[in-house]
């Protein structure tokens, strides 16, 4: 019986922490795709040519590219549910600073490199280790769930931040969509309900169970639900 429970447990568990995964990339990557109608505001306000202001949208693309092998060397090392928080973190100083700019080149510092580092350790690669982790004999599924929030996020988010910016303003529709993310991450974090109890980890010989990082090096005995192993 007690078994039982704890089976049960640990399936609602995966399944909330899925669910939170869906949120987090729909927001990061709703506030990625945002920058499209930020651009039209950035051109109308500081006349900027429009090949300056998308040069801070090919920033972000080329530093979150080139930090990918970055991340993913991280992600095994550490606690993905961890990365992803702390990334939510940088995303949101980002959008805090990019509400602040006057000059072109602050726009390719706050956008373009720190809103970049903080989807690039938020975003895809730490959200489907974690949930390869959880869902094991089901990745497939569970990660087109997960992936769907990107389509969600910037489906959703994009037009609400053109109507904020229409509404008060491109600095405040910045700030407003920080706000967002952080509120999103605390209401909704990757590692599931605190109330749960932690899953034990499945391993079998010649079988990586729930994920587990097996082979040589640091990686060795890490959990990519974000835990140690015993």
């Amino acid at each position: 019986m007690i078994k039982q429970e704890h089976v049960d447990t640990e399936r609602r568990r995966r399944w909330i922490i899925l669910c939170a995964i869906f949120v987090n990339l729909a927001m990061v990557y709703g506030a990625w795709y945002s920058y499209s109608v930020f651009l039209v505001a950035l051109l109308r306000e500081f006349g900027w040519s429009r090949s300056v202001v998308a040069g801070g949208f090919a920033a972000l693309v080329l530093i979150h590219g080139s930090l990918s092998p970055v991340i993913g060397w991280l992600v095994t090392r550490t606690s993905p549910r961890k990365l992803i928080l702390k990334g939510s973190c940088v995303l949101a100083c980002g959008l805090l600073l990019a509400a602040q700019i006057s000059q072109w080149w602050h726009l390719y510092v706050a956008f373009g490199l720190v809103t970049a580092v903080g989807i690039s350790m938020a975003g895809w690669l730490p959200s489907v280790f974690l949930t390869r982790g959880w869902f094991p004999s089901q990745v497939g599924t569970a990660v087109g769930i997960a992936s769907a929030g990107i389509g969600v996020g910037i489906s959703l988010i994009v037009p609400l931040a053109q109507y904020l910016i229409d509404w008060v303003g491109w600095r405040w529709a910045l700030r407003l969509v920080e706000e967002w993310t952080v509120v999103a991450q605390r209401k909704c974090p990757p590692n599931g309900s605190a109330k749960m109890s932690a899953p034990t980890p499945r391993h079998s010989a010649g079988r990586a169970g729930w994920g587990h990082v097996t082979g040589g090096g640091r990686g060795v005995g890490r959990d990519p639900r974000g835990r140690g192993s015993s």
